[in-house]
Order: C-alpha cells, then sequence, then structure tokens
C-alpha cells in the first residue's frame, strides 16, 4: 500500500472527491456535514490553485495579479488561506464588475473576484461537485459539468429531432445569473450538505456585493458570472426544475438546458404551446421570467438556434425527402461574432504590413479554435463564405495601406486577393477544421468517477 504522503495534490485529491461521489451515490438522501475542515487542507488547496493560475483571469479589488503570488512565493500564499479557513477568519471580497461585449452592442456584466478568494472557490469546487454531480447524472443538464460539453447537448438535439420531436420551444431565461434567489439557492444546497460552516461560506459568497466604477453595491439577489463557484450553483438552482419537466404529464417532450438557455422539442404545437406555458409558470416560482424576444415557438422546418448552431430539417432535393432530423451550422449572430473578430484581429489600414507575421498568427488560433468547433455539423458552405471574407479583408486592408508615391505600382485589392490565394498560407476554416488538435490532459475533477 502506497504512502499518502507520497502521492501527488491531484492523486489525494481524486481519492477524496470519488470518496465523496460514491457517498452521494449510494445514499439519495444523504446529507453531507463534515467538508469544511476538508476545505484547507494542503493538497486540495494546492490543486485549486493549479486550476486558478491555468484559467488565468484578471486580478480583483485589491489589484494582485497570479504573476505578484508567484513572486512573493505560492506557498506562503496558500499557508495564510489555510489559516484563515481554519481560524474562521476568513471573509470573501466584494467582485470588481466590468462589462464585456455581448450580441447587438449590448454589454453582459462580469463579476471577478480576487485570487484568494478564487482560489476558495475552487477549493469548494472540489468538495462539493462530485456530491452534487451524483443527483445531475441523468438529467438534461449539459452546462459546466465535468465530462460534458456542447456537443453532448448539440447531439441531444439531433437524438430528439430524428425521434420526431419537430416542434420546439426556443428559450433563454432573461438575467438568470442576476436574479438567482439567495434563500432558495441556499435552501437546495441544505438537501444535501448539512454543515454549518460550508453553507455559511457560500452565503457570504453570495452577499459579498460588487465594487462597479468605485461604488459598492449589496447583492441582494444572483451569483457573479465569472466566479468559480457559480456556474455549480446555477446548475444546483435549475435542478428541481430539469427533474419536474421529466415528470410532468401536461406534454410530451424533451428538455436540453445549457446553463440559462433551453430548449424543449416537442411532436405536436399544442404540445409545444403546454411546453412553453408550463416553462414560464414554473420559472416564475423560482423568481425567473424567459426573455420575450428571445423565446418562441417554431416547427423545425423554420430553423432555431442553439448553442451558437442553427439547427433546422431541410428539403434533400437529390432525394426529395425532408433531411432525417436535423441539420446544423454556424447561425447568424455567430457569423457575425467571427466577422467582427476578424476585423479587430487584422486591425486599420497600415497595421496590417507592419505586423504581418503577428496578424497571421492571431488569425490562425482563432480560425482554429472557431472552425474545432463549428465543424461538428454541415457547416461546410457557411466555411467557404467565412474562408472569403477572410481573404476580403486582408487583401483590402494590405491595398490600402500600400506605400505611395510615383514610382509604386499600386494594385487593387482584388489582385492582392489573387496573391493571396496563390500563395495558400493564409489560414482558412476549411482546412484548419479538420486539422488535429493535441487532447488536452484530463484535469482532476474528470477523473473521479473511475476511482
Amino acid at each position: 500500500m502506497s504512502d499518502p504522503v507520497s502521492k501527488l495534490p491531484e492523486e489525494r485529491t481524486t481519492e477524496l472527491q470519488s470518496k465523496l461521489y460514491q457517498a452521494a451515490q449510494r445514499a439519495p438522501l444523504r446529507q453531507f456535514h463534515a467538508l469544511y475542515d476538508k476545505l484547507y487542507l494542503p493538497y486540495v488547496l494546492q490543486v485549486a490553485w493549479a486550476q486558478v493560475r491555468k484559467n488565468r483571469g484578471a486580478a480583483g479589488i485589491d489589484q494582485q495579479t497570479l504573476a505578484e503570488i508567484e513572486a512573493l512565493g505560492v506557498d506562503r500564499f496558500l499557508a495564510e488561506i489555510a489559516q484563515a479557513l481554519r481560524d474562521k477568519t476568513y471573509r470573501p471580497q466584494p467582485v470588481r464588475r466590468v462589462e464585456i461585449p455581448k450580441g447587438g452592442g449590448k454589454r453582459r456584466p462580469l463579476g471577478i473576484p480576487t485570487v484568494r478568494d478564487r482560489v476558495v472557490q475552487a477549493a469548494a469546487k472540489l468538495l462539493l461537485e462530485p456530491i452534487f454531480e451524483a443527483d445531475f447524472e441523468g438529467t438534461p443538464s449539459f452546462g459546466f459539468r465535468p465530462g460534458l460539453g456542447p456537443q453532448d447537448a448539440l447531439e441531444a438535439v439531433a437524438d430528439h429531432a430524428r425521434a420526431g420531436y419537430r416542434w420546439v420551444v426556443d428559450a433563454d431565461i432573461e438575467q438568470f445569473f442576476d436574479t438567482l434567489d439567495h434563500q432558495q439557492l441556499m435552501t437546495a444546497l441544505r438537501r444535501r450538505i448539512s454543515d454549518g460552516e460550508m453553507l455559511r461560506l457560500i452565503y457570504r459568497w453570495l452577499k459579498a456585493g460588487y465594487l462597479w466604477e468605485g461604488t459598492y453595491h449589496d447583492t441582494d439577489q444572483g451569483s457573479p458570472q465569472g466566479g468559480v463557484l457559480s456556474p455549480l450553483l446555477a446548475n444546483l438552482y435549475l435542478h428541481g426544475w430539469d427533474r419536474a419537466q421529466a415528470g410532468e404529464k401536461s406534454f410530451v417532450g424533451r428538455l436540453v438546458r445549457y446553463a440559462d438557455d433551453f430548449i424543449i422539442q416537442c411532436g405536436t404545437r399544442a404540445h409545444a404551446e403546454q411546453a412553453l406555458h408550463w416553462a414560464r409558470t414554473t420559472l416564475a416560482t423560482l423568481g425567473l421570467r424567459l426573455h420575450p424576444e428571445k423565446t418562441r415557438v417554431a416547427e423545425d422546418r423554420e430553423g432555431f438556434d442553439f448553442l451558437g448552431f442553427h439547427h433546422r430539417r431541410v428539403w434533400l432535393r437529390r432525394a426529395q425527402r425532408a433531411s432525417y432530423g436535423v441539420l446544423r451550422w454556424p447561425g447568424r449572430k455567430a457569423q457575425q461574432r467571427f466577422r467582427d473578430r476578424i476585423r479587430t484581429l487584422v486591425g486599420p489600414p497600415g497595421r496590417l504590413r507592419a505586423h504581418w507575421a503577428e496578424c497571421m498568427q492571431a488569425l490562425g488560433r482563432y480560425l482554429l479554435g472557431y472552425g474545432q468547433y463549428y465543424r461538428h455539423g454541415q457547416s461546410a458552405a457557411v466555411f467557404q463564405k467565412l474562408n472569403r471574407f477572410v481573404g476580403c479583408r486582408v487583401a483590402r486592408n494590405y491595398a490600402r495601406s500600400q506605400p505611395k508615391g510615383k514610382r509604386r505600382k499600386r494594385r487593387s485589392w482584388l489582385d492582392h486577393l489573387r496573391r493571396l490565394q496563390e500563395w495558400g498560407r493564409l489560414p482558412q476554416l476549411t482546412r484548419l477544421s479538420g486539422q488535429k488538435v493535441p487532447a488536452r490532459p484530463r484535469l482532476v475533477k474528470d477523473r473521479w468517477r473511475a476511482v
């Protein structure tokens, strides 16, 4: 038998998570009462720091960065956190609120906790996630869960469409992370957690408030979008709603949810209308409401957007029949975001020539990520159109920034476009989407199921 002290922090944390997961699986009604003392275990904090460091991120209101902590000493930083947790003197600080661009010219609030708070939240997530994941398994929730992702949700949508569920409730919860009711969330936590110190710690995070333009604001509801623990708490908040849909008798439908985005696929329009009424009514009991402009009932022949893809059952002219299920390709918003990003990366005239290698490298990275996500579908025609946009944008920028003078031969942007096509090294979606990307090493949170 190996010495526990000789094991790596990741291995010891995995074993602890596995024990919690198995205990939660064996006893669905069990409440866990001894979690807080595991929060400040050295190996748990080390793994939490590794995850925070890997995700990088900006500084919070204390302006302390990851680089500064590493310069002063990570061990000392974690020891101070452990001592504060052990003495029960740790208090979370308000988050720093910023706004990031959202589609349609809108902006979305984002909360940035301090690095210290992010590490403690990551440690809490390491302990809580296996417990609640035992409850989440088998539900139609796919967002921010270990081992699942958007492609799993998209495959579920495709499977339901092939099974004949052609009417869709396409919905979005309005300001979901900002309107979570703290008391209902704490009630959901108490169904599994009876450790008073852990519950008080989570409640303090919820009530920590935020700093916006130098002014402190209380948080009477909601969980900051950007917090390490927020996605888990959001899934927990809607877990009862997910379960309720599975047992609902007023309609026959299949729910697929990814965080605050969800669709319900039904066999008839009447069932879809009833599903929309049920969703609106039951979410109201949770203090939530559907976005009036982003919620509708549609047949999949009209098409609907979900997770960046446009889904539609199309007519196959050669086969003289409708497609077996829905096809999917990048939606209009996803294509517009692509064009806006390309304009930013290429930059204004004059920048491209001076920073050619840097721009090509940035374009390659962005197109690689975009292509790897959207290649899971029937995206070839859209990729060709977007490739054309990239070529035209680069050629136009290059032509506008060419030197002036009597002896300079000025070429039109079409000449530059032909030269780029002959060059053959301009990043393209159709080529990069088929490129094999090295698999990322599995995180500790993904291994505890098999231990």
